[in-house]
């Protein structure tokens, strides 16, 4: 039996969200499975998989900016994420030797590869995109992060190549690395659709990502929410209750939920309101239904995401500080939903196979 440890980044939920089916087929091949990571992502698959062992890695912990830029911010942030990518190999590689571990499955952790054992990085962000102003960056940073993908013994790209990619200009490799080990698994959703079709709620507001920008959302959405007239409800992205304030709303409200307990409150409503993160938009993509998104503010890959799905028509999206519930419920009328895709399971499943072998 395989043993095979899965990292998750703690940037958000989505690193985490998105490994769940990953963890699901590895156990089909009767892998024992253990999981390492930090913060609320590793809160989120402990509850997902309370059976599994779990480690703890150092955490990234980012902080977005309350106002000015992202990039700056980021940047002042690079030393202290430097070295949690060291400290992480180093953990990391006593696991491995501790563990008897046979495989690692990295999400974005650039450290959680082995130098003994097979390591795979997943990402959909191949090609990070900077802001038009940063753009003289973009060559220097793609560089770099060619360079870290390098060091695992293969990258999977969580989507489809092509025409039916949805990640678009993010997953672009370029010719000049074309000797990067690659392939595409599809896209990972932890959800299947039930087809359900009674609606409970008219909108469900998911709020998720790194503060103070999660909250910041949750305190715009929240007073429009209670002077509009429709019934919705609220999942704060708050997987540990001890530090859920209150809230002052007419809506229901739940601190966090697990992936069958959302599933349900999504299906049983009729419009999604939620930032366009590539998780978010792979779990839409799998269920169907009408969204709104909200770019976090300066996170390029959530910006793009975002119009790109504005401009083919599927879903509508505002920015954060113009926000009105109003006009983008009115608005997203005129948009097309996602339209429910069929699990892309063969692709994941030929590439743990494989692996495996």
């Amino acid at each position: 039996m395989k043993r095979v440890l899965v990292a998750p980044l703690d940037w958000g939920f989505g690193h985490a969200t998105r490994c769940i089916p990953v963890i699901r087929s590895l156990q089909k091949h009767a892998c024992i499975v253990l999981i390492a990571g930090s913060g609320d992502s590793l809160l989120l698959l402990q509850k997902e998989f309370p059976g599994l062992k779990r480690y703890t890695l150092p955490g990234y912990s980012p902080r977005y900016p309350t106002t000015g830029s992202m990039v700056w911010t980021m940047a002042a942030q690079v030393p202290r994420f430097a070295r949690v990518i060291g400290e992480e190999h180093r953990v990391l590689e006593e696991i491995v030797r501790c563990e008897g571990i046979d495989l690692v499955i990295s999400d974005n952790r650039y450290g959680c590869w082995s130098s003994v054992v097979k390591s795979i990085f997943i990402t959909h962000q191949s090609n990070i995109l900077m802001p038009q102003r940063f753009g003289w960056l973009a060559s220097w940073v793609r560089r770099m992060n060619h360079k870290m993908i390098k060091r695992f013994t293969q990258c999977w790209i969580p989507d489809r190549g092509g025409d039916e990619s949805i990640a678009g200009d993010l997953i672009l490799f370029g010719a000049v690395d074309h000797d990067i080990n690659y392939r595409y698994i599809g896209p990972l959703s932890r959800f299947e659709s039930s087809g359900r079709r009674e609606k409970k709620y008219d909108l469900i507001c998911i709020f998720s990502g790194p503060e103070p920008q999660r909250t910041l959302l949750e305190t715009i959405v929240t007073e429009q929410v209670n002077r509009w007239q429709g019934k919705a409800c609220m999942v704060r992205g708050l997987p540990d209750d001890a530090r859920a304030i209150p809230l002052n709303t007419k809506a229901d409200v739940f601190p966090f939920l697990n992936s069958e307990a959302l599933q349900v409150a999504i299906e049983s409503s009729a419009i999604v309101l939620a930032r366009s993160g590539f998780s978010t938009v792979m779990d839409m993509a799998r269920l169907g239904g009408r969204a709104i998104f909200i770019p976090t503010p300066g996170q390029t890959e959530q910006v793009y995401l975002a119009e790109r799905l504005l401009q083919k028509g599927i879903a509508y999206s505002m920015q954060q500080r113009n926000f009105d519930l109003i006009r983008a419920l009115k608005e997203s009328e005129r948009f097309t939903g996602f339209i429910p895709a069929a699990s892309s399971g063969d692709l994941l499943e030929d590439a743990v196979s494989e692996i495996l072998r």
